[in-house]
């Protein structure tokens, strides 16, 4: 495991003690040796001097000379480095330093070098050039590296403490502060290399290895998990606080996992380091740990033949992993993360890319063996890398352009010709103004998915029968309310000849009302015979619910895919709603139905608003490449004037005016007092106003404090009783397939019967352990044992364990569709009644002034329930209340434009926010995380530097690069198949 912590303070000689002193509580054969090229040319080479150490920890070089300073904006403290500390597993620990063999100590070491070295590469310093500040690659640091080997509660813990000081050597010769922003930028990938290489090595050394998870975590297979929690005391100590407040590491806060490992943290103190180790030695006896013939106890050699622990042949481990036919280990790790990275993006940037193969291929596969598969797969072209693109080096979260990119906006920009944008552009990358951001790269299947959207629109263009004549639906809509949008859009629906045609309207526009309107028209047109029909569709239950609430026939787009006899034909029309939160393998599924029925489609969504979870955004790829789209933009929802001005500002992209035209924008530094605030605002509130008022969190961890402070605040906190409940795991199909990605205690639930292994429908399995051969353990309800491999078995849902409390009055979410109760996937209820093992649920929904239904749940089964007080923002696209309570931290990756413009929009009457820094939120706000395509990847490849009328913008996020100019149709190609 590696962390990255800051060294910062004014007092160098108490942070050179905390690493370089040899006290009791470390190791005193290791005062730490040096590492890298700018320790090389400073001349430090042997064990660090802590008096040394000191002053270069100051700034001061050995010749005496003093780099300026540095300090961190928050706290004005001097930056004297960076502690990157790298743990070793526990049993790794443990054979290392109880059973005392120095090979896998050895093994460590080279593991932390390794990824010292690839750190280094990312060393900067900044320079001045006529007045403006650059940035140079300088790829020399100097590390000074420190093994430790016990942690605090006095458990075996070998660890290096890798000090990177605050300084590195320009081409120039001058020394200067390190810039490292990048260090933090590839933490994961160090982590997966470092770990990747330590079991790499151990494995060299005649270990075997156990997978823990797919993040590269892995002990020694010969010392058990017990035998492992027995030598981590200090975790344990922190799982008894956290069970006694009734909850796990996988349900606390981040807030109370601090708060409880700050409490039960003791203080270094003096202790006899023998002693210490031989508590180790008999501990390992009476847990009856046998560390091998390697290695001996207290002086005394083990006996070679009881040892539990030894190597594996090569082609051994390979089949205890399971991989797939005909591929080699680094193939399969690889393709594994290609598979699991571009279900959620088209676009993967290489360090995440290495980083995931790297954890897949632990035990497997080196850093080495996996970077050359990537250049192969680069080499043939089957993965599709992206031009070159360039960042400013003072603007790191500024966009990332091509050649061409730049040298179009620059055209645009100063109104220069093609060779003054190309001098300029080639001046500054050689002067450092211009930096390569890292590369991306794309997958052919993704290209061609997009091909196919696009190219079945375009071949439905002219190939549908208008339902009415332009002048007929004139004259059916005088009168009517209907604004000149919405007006439009009644016409697109009716009297295109297009099979699909979309409706691009802002948050509360109305769109639904003016579809509501087509729909009215098209009934009324209808003779005997050629009556047609509507089926709604849309991604998440509540939305669904309030198609149905519209009167509308509708379905979540996942059970219309996984109908097999679908009732479409030529005079069906399906609506998709939501479309903009549809990734591209859904909507490609879902055209080709259509086209192939012959039926029509029209697409309701808004880019604006928050994107697919999937990889793609064809709703915006499909407008940008020439689909019939009608706009709506006047907006309907908002009573309040203030609030409608914010929203309509937001839609603009106008941050600052639309923050000042909120009412109420509230500042709170800490966390809890934040969320406090907000539950203090909705408790006041009546019950009627609390059932149309919306709390959206930017965090799932916050959703989850929110609503235990609710239920705090309105005394329902120890009326009820508690159940267990599930709530979902989301896991990709790579992670599904891949036994290890099942944490022990989770729950499987399968969506179809396999009578075969005697798995049932609906029925709940836990999960004991991951076995080699990607085999999964688990237990059933009644005690039995079921073994399975998850890669033969597609139809699983994962869902973690919980113990919640249920009280009359709750108000709980609904997380698994049932369709024999007629419930879905967010539907929100209240707790009617909890008697015995039985909890009576009515829905929030009145009528004549009592709920619309019952419903009842055997708590003698997991329930699919949460509690519904607070939402995140994917939760609450597509409804609206009265006012919504919205936070937002400006220091989270959640906070951007897409989720403050959801949030604000879903508000009729008031909108509240409350943050930490009212000063820093527009640039928080200001943040878009638009997905790139395949296709702009493509389109940057093709685009040749002299092509002119595009954006800068246009070519960073991948919108339309050559507008008017769609894609040919190729139907045959891309339809039906």
């Amino acid at each position: 495991m590696l962390n990255v912590t800051s060294i910062r303070g004014n007092n160098q000689y108490a942070a050179a003690h905390y690493f370089a002193a040899a006290d009791d509580y470390y190791t005193k054969e290791h005062p730490g040796e040096w590492q890298g090229r700018g320790a090389q040319e400073l001349g430090l080479t042997g064990p660090v001097d802590q008096a040394q150490f000191a002053r270069l920890l100051n700034g001061q070089l050995p010749n005496g000379q003093c780099i300026q300073k540095t300090f961190d904006p928050l706290d004005n403290k001097k930056r004297m480095g960076l502690d990157l500390t790298f743990s070793a597993p526990k049993s790794v620990s443990m054979q290392a330093l109880v059973g005392g063999d120095k090979g896998v100590t050895a093994a460590h070491d080279f593991a932390v070098t390794r990824a010292l070295e690839q750190v280094e590469q990312l060393a900067e310093a900044r320079r001045k050039v006529q007045g403006k500040s650059f940035r140079e690659r300088t790829a020399n640091m100097v590390i000074g590296k420190f093994r430790h080997e016990m942690s605090r509660a006095k458990d075996p813990q070998l660890h290096t403490h890798a000090v990177i000081l605050n300084m590195t050597r320009r081409a120039d010769g001058a020394w200067r502060a390190l810039s490292n922003e990048d260090i933090y930028r590839v933490q994961h990938e160090l982590d997966a290399l470092y770990k990747a290489e330590l079991a790499k090595g151990l494995q060299a050394i005649g270990y075997a290895i156990r997978l823990l998870d797919d993040k590269g975590n892995f002990e020694l297979a010969h010392i058990s998990r017990e035998q492992i929690e027995a030598f981590s005391a200090r975790s344990q100590v922190i799982e008894d606080a956290l069970a006694h407040e009734g909850k796990t590491r996988a349900t606390a806060t981040t807030l109370e996992k601090q708060v409880i490992a700050l409490a039960t943290r003791p203080r270094k103190n003096e202790s006899d380091r023998k002693v210490v180790k031989q508590y180790w030695v008999e501990k390992s006896r009476k847990l009856g740990i046998d560390y091998g013939p390697r290695v001996q106890l207290d002086g005394l050699p083990c006996d070679p033949g009881s040892s539990s622990r030894g190597g594996e042949p090569a082609d051994d481990r390979l089949a205890a992993q399971s991989l797939p036919a005909g591929l080699t280990p680094a193939q399969a790790v690889v393709q594994y993360a290609i598979n699991h990275l571009t279900e959620r993006e088209a676009v993967v940037r290489e360090t995440v890319l290495t980083a995931t193969a790297l954890r897949r291929a632990v035990g497997l596969a080196g850093t080495d063996e996996v970077r050359t598969e990537i250049q192969r797969l680069v080499a043939q072209g089957a993965l599709i890398e992206a031009l070159p693109v360039y960042r400013m080096a003072e603007r790191r979260d500024g966009p990332a352009l091509s050649l061409a990119g730049w040298k179009n906006h620059l055209r645009e920009l100063k109104g220069w010709s093609s060779n003054q944008a190309h001098q300029y552009v080639t001046l500054a990358i050689k002067k450092g103004s211009l930096v390569p951001a890292e590369k991306r790269y794309t997958t052919h299947k993704a290209l061609a998915r997009e091909k196919a959207i696009l190219a079945i629109e375009v071949a439905g263009r002219g190939a549908a029968t208008p339902l009415m004549q332009a002048s007929a639906v004139v004259t059916a809509l005088e009168g009517t309310t209907l604004n000149a949008g919405q007006r439009s859009a009644v016409e697109s629906i009716v009297c295109s000849s297009n099979r699909f045609i979309g409706i691009q309207g802002d948050a509360g526009t109305g769109k639904t009302y003016a579809l509501n309107q087509a729909i009215a028209l098209i009934q009324q047109a209808s003779t005997s015979g050629v009556g047609y029909r509507t089926v709604a569709l849309a991604p998440y239950g509540n939305q669904v619910k309030a198609l149905k609430n519209e009167g509308l026939e509708a379905h979540t787009l996942a059970s219309f895919l996984r109908t097999k006899d679908k009732p479409i034909d030529a005079r069906t029309i399906i609506v998709l709603d939501e479309s903009g939160v549809v990734g591209a393998r859904q909507m490609a599924q879902v055209m080709r139905i259509v086209e192939s029925a012959g039926a029509r489609m029209v697409l309701l969504g808004d880019t604006k608003q928050t994107e697919a979870i999937e990889a793609g955004k064809p709703f915006a790829q499909l407008q940008e490449n020439g689909m019939q789209t009608a706009r709506i933009n006047e907006i309907q929802r908002q009573k309040d004037l203030e609030l409608k001005t914010a929203v309509e500002l937001a839609a603009a992209g106008k941050v600052g005016p639309s923050l000042a035209h909120l009412k109420h924008v509230e500042e709170l530094k800490n966390p809890s007092e934040r969320h406090q605030a907000i539950v203090n605002d909705y408790v006041r509130l009546t019950e009627p106003e609390r059932r149309e008022t919306l709390i959206v969190a930017g965090t799932n961890a916050a959703r989850r404090e929110i609503n235990a402070m609710v239920r705090e605040a309105l005394d329902l906190a120890g009326t009820g009783r508690y159940f267990e409940t599930l709530t979902r795991v989301d896991m990709t199909q790579a992670q599904r397939r891949f036994a290890p990605s099942y944490e022990p205690g989770v729950v499987i639930q399968p969506e179809k019967d396999y009578p075969k292994i005697g798995l049932v429908r609906g029925e709940t399995y836990r999960v004991q352990e991951a076995l080699p051969g990607n085999i999964l353990a688990l237990e059933g309800r009644d005690g039995s044992t079921t073994i399975i491999n998850p890669r033969k078995l597609t139809k699983l849902s994962v869902y973690h364990p919980e113990r919640a409390e249920l009280a009359v009055g709750d108000t709980v979410r609904i997380n698994r569709n049932d369709p024999g109760r007629d419930l879905t996937n967010g539907d929100r209820m209240r707790v009617a009644s909890v008697t015995g093992g039985i909890v009576q649920l009515e829905s929030i929904e009145q009528r004549n002034g009592r709920p619309e239904r019952f419903l009842e749940f055997l708590g003698t089964k997991p329930l699919h329930l949460e509690h519904a007080y607070a939402s995140t923002v994917h939760s609450t696209q597509g409804l609206t209340n009265d006012r919504a309570l919205i936070a937002l931290d400006t220091k989270s990756r959640t906070t951007s434009m897409n989720l403050y413009y959801v949030a604000i929009s879903r508000a009729r009457h008031e909108a509240r926010v409350y943050t930490n820094s009212i000063s820093e939120l527009p640039t928080a706000i200001a943040r878009r995380f638009d997905k790139i395509t395949a296709l702009a990847v493509q389109r940057e490849r093709l685009l040749n530097p002299e092509v002119a009328g595009m954006s800068a913008v246009r070519a960073a996020d991948g919108r339309q690069l050559l507008p008017h100019q769609p894609l040919k149709a190729e139907p045959r190609q891309y339809s039906h198949r």
